[in-house]
């Protein structure tokens, strides 16, 4: 795959989470403040992405020898303490993304699981890493808006909770696959190739940049659906039905 196709298959979705991030709060925003906090979040999501694609250029990403810590790892350990800090944080935030149905439809980006299949195909990805990761994230990326659509039908939040689980799961799997089958401290599969070209750009944007978001957005669902705190005041009668 030319590295031209790979950029615009990579950056384009991840310029479109942003978009519809903002949207989703901005849409759900009922006062001045929390107009404002749905401004300055999109404002931070149009920033980490900026700066992620930034570093992933300039090669910050790429294994530098068998003994330093990966530095998607590293990554991802700030990223996730970011987003945590975040949400624990700001109450307004977290009303902001009380919307069951839209946190659900957000994942449908995950269909970005089949270029992961192509690059295998292509002999540029092990299969061992692209096969689990790439069905997973097309399996949870296609069912997605059917999840959704059916939140308020019998079974209809089981069923998100264990859609939720899944795409954590295949999340997991995705990151621990790409980080021991490629060469670093933690590798424990020796592929033909190795998973390198994710810690390149473009495709360094996916465990930088999305993978963490969709971690976060995933709990953040689980976490209504679950204890329902954050959506008690916004779901609609029928939502409250389900519990």
């Amino acid at each position: 795959m030319s590295s031209e196709l790979l950029t615009a298959l990579v950056v384009v979705p991840s310029c479109l989470v942003v978009v519809a991030l903002f949207a989703m709060m901005w849409l759900e925003a009922r006062s001045p403040r929390e107009k404002y906090v749905a401004i300055a979040a999109g404002s931070v999501l149009a920033v980490w992405l900026a700066l992620t694609a930034l570093l992933a250029w300039r090669g910050e990403f790429i294994q530098p020898d068998a003994k330093t810590t990966p530095p998607v790892g590293i990554n991802l350990v700030v990223v996730f303490a970011g987003l945590a800090a975040s949400l624990a944080g700001s109450p307004t935030l977290r009303r902001l993304l009380a919307n069951q149905r839209n946190l659900i439809r957000l994942n449908v980006w995950r269909l970005e699981g089949f270029v992961f299949l192509l690059l295998a195909a292509n002999g540029q990805m092990p299969w061992l890493w692209a096969l689990p990761s790439g069905i997973g994230d097309v399996l949870i990326g296609s069912t997605a808006f059917w999840v959704a659509s059916r939140l308020d039908s019998p079974g209809g939040t089981r069923r998100a909770v264990i859609f939720n689980v899944l795409g954590l799961v295949d999340l997991i799997v995705a990151v621990g696959l790409g980080i021991t089958t490629n060469a670093g401290p933690a590798q424990l599969f020796l592929t033909t190739p190795t998973s390198e070209l994710v810690t390149h750009f473009p495709l360094a944007l996916v465990p930088t940049f999305l993978v963490p978001l969709a971690f976060a957005v995933h709990i953040v669902s689980l976490s209504q659906l679950v204890g329902g705190s954050w959506r008690s005041a916004w779901a609609m009668p029928s939502e409250r039905r389900l519990r």
